[in-house]
């Protein structure tokens, strides 16, 4: 049985609302009125890409969080959800290692984000790439040992790779992927 082996198309794992409230955990706090409605802008641009990725149209939303990358005042957070949220309409485009590259630039922005992490990791399988795939999905489970489907997508690519013969064992618990320069 082989999995991730092609890009799946499907809606994104996470709900607009959910995309909201990551945008607004990671608001700095006392903004002043200005800012804040800057932030109102950026929230309303994310949910805009978000509907663009449901309805298919990936390249509209790959265009819009590239939009929202790029403007100025984004926490580190806040441009690390962003770059997770292109990564994921590229990879849903079939864009595997353009998305590996946007789950990378996330976790350069912040380091210890499990979706990202996971991400990347089931792009990375997708891509054959498995012992890095294990890497990551490993590490996801670290970072949030709760997360049932993390576990569960562990579960299935160590079987994978016993299937293949390849050896489930993780040399280290973190990967070190080189991206090019953001275009």
């Amino acid at each position: 049985m082989i999995l991730f082996h092609r890009p799946i198309r499907r809606l994104p794992a996470v709900p607009a609302p959910a995309i909201l409230l990551a945008f607004l955990l990671c608001l700095p706090a006392g903004e002043a009125p200005a800012q804040q409605q800057g932030q109102a802008e950026i929230l309303e641009t994310v949910e805009s890409g978000y509907l663009a990725h449901r309805r298919g149209d990936y390249d509209e939303a790959v265009r819009i969080y590239t939009a929202v990358i790029r403007r100025r005042g984004l926490t580190p957070k806040q441009r690390a959800v962003s770059y997770l949220l292109r990564g994921e309409a590229k990879r849903d485009k079939g864009e595997l290692e353009e998305a590996v590259y946007d789950f990378t630039r996330a976790l350069n922005q912040w380091q210890n984000y499990p979706q990202a992490v996971f991400f990347r990791g089931q792009a990375l399988a997708m891509l054959n790439r498995l012992p890095e795939a294990l890497i990551d999905q490993t590490r996801a489970v670290e970072l949030d040992p709760d997360r049932e489907s993390y576990r569960t997508s562990l579960s299935l690519l160590k079987k994978r790779m016993e299937e293949e013969g390849l050896p489930t064992e993780v040399a280290s618990s973190t990967l070190e992927i080189s991206i090019p320069q953001e275009r």
